[in-house]
């Protein structure tokens, strides 16, 4: 009886151990994620982005010799047509000349399978866009953003989020 007895404490005491140690490395691993100090997204009404619409973010540096990372984030519907995002992008600091860039952002593979993780028909992707870059000025920057696709109408389809992380 008493060997039964040791037995059934020694399994509380595995499973209180082992539920312990889950326990930990979930707040070590969750309190290590670099989090973003901007995230911003825009939604397109009916995913579609007409070549005159232009994206804004605005975004506020309070530490002009912080090292920051900046991103763009596509949401795409499977019914995207393109493997490709051409965009139009403006920087524009609090004073002074603003920087104008041309970027092209792969979307899928020349096989057409999606870069993005997907959940149902929509695929999302970071994409990198400046790394270890300083903002010197302190204030507000706006980011302004207009997609450059060659479409018929203007109206790009198959977009249904954009957005851009400051990490």
């Amino acid at each position: 009886m008493k060997v039964r007895e040791n037995l059934g404490r020694r399994k509380g005491n595995d499973l209180l151990l082992i539920a312990t140690l889950t326990f930990l490395i979930i707040l070590l691993t969750t309190s290590c994620l670099k989090k973003s100090v901007i995230a911003d997204y825009r939604r397109l009404k009916h995913s579609e982005w007409n070549q005159d619409t232009i994206l804004v973010f605005e975004m506020n540096i309070p530490d002009p010799k912080k090292v920051y990372n900046l991103s763009f984030t596509v949401r795409n519907e499977g019914r995207y047509a393109f493997s490709n995002l051409w965009l139009f992008v403006t920087i524009a600091p609090p004073q002074g000349k603003e920087l104008t860039d041309t970027v092209e952002l792969t979307l899928a593979k020349p096989s057409g399978e999606w870069v993005g993780s997907g959940l149902g028909d929509l695929y999302d992707r970071k994409y990198p866009y400046k790394q270890t870059v300083f903002f010197p000025e302190v204030g507000k920057y706006t980011i302004s953003v207009r997609q450059g696709m060659r479409t018929q109408n203007g109206v790009l389809k198959g977009i249904h989020d954009f957005g851009i992380a400051l990490d």
